[in-house]
């Protein structure tokens, strides 16, 4: 598990380090098998070295934490594909992008694993990875749009939406059932994919 580094100063400082000690013990818990549905504050709590009443003076509820945690840990993974579409990225950069969004999911495998969980019961957990889908869908539409011209909007938007959301669960089940040792080709099989669909005309 990588925790996420950051410089505590003052008040806020101190807030971000009890938010750091808190998303840290969940990630431990998960990686040694906990289900976080099943896993209580006060049980989070512990771990993280804190008072029930100062878990809840950061966090509303575990579904607000889920969320929070997971805006972190993947805003490198975002980051990389987003650099990837908004600079026009070639066909050799597209496996390397891929290969690095593996490798983040595997960083955080049971955390990520825990949000597909609770999406699928929580509706404000659900809308926040729809939402955070759908933004990188909507770069990817207009890197579509600004390669190919005029094309029907909606053609385009389906066809953004079709990569984006094929790629997170095909990277997901990748991590879940093979070795890292196949991690290349399967980033090579996924970047072929990727950009023979580009090179197609939404219509």
């Amino acid at each position: 598990m990588v925790s996420i580094t950051r410089s505590p100063r003052g008040a806020h400082g101190r807030r971000e380090t009890v938010e750091q000690d808190v998303f840290d013990a969940v990630e431990r818990l998960l990686a040694n098998g906990e289900s976080f549905t099943a896993l209580g504050v006060q049980r989070i709590a512990e771990e993280a070295g804190i008072a029930r009443t100062t878990f809840y003076g950061h966090f509303t509820d575990k579904p607000t934490l889920l969320i929070r945690m997971t805006e972190t840990v993947t805003a490198d993974l975002f980051r990389r594909a987003t650099d990837w579409v908004e600079s026009d990225g070639a066909r050799d950069e597209l496996t390397q992008t891929v290969l690095g969004l593996v490798a983040e999911q595997r960083r955080h495998a049971p955390l990520l694993r825990a949000l597909a969980e609770v999406a699928s019961y929580e509706p404000g957990v659900e809308a926040f990875w729809h939402a955070r889908i759908e933004a990188f869908a909507d770069v990817l539409r207009e890197r579509l749009e600004r390669e190919c011209g005029t094309r029907e909007s909606l053609g385009a938007s389906y066809t953004a939406s079709w990569i984006a959301w094929g790629t997170e669960r095909a990277i997901a089940v990748h991590v879940a059932t093979r070795p890292t040792s196949a991690d290349a080709a399967f980033a090579d099989g996924v970047a072929n994919a990727i950009w023979a669909v580009m090179q197609q005309p939404a219509s």
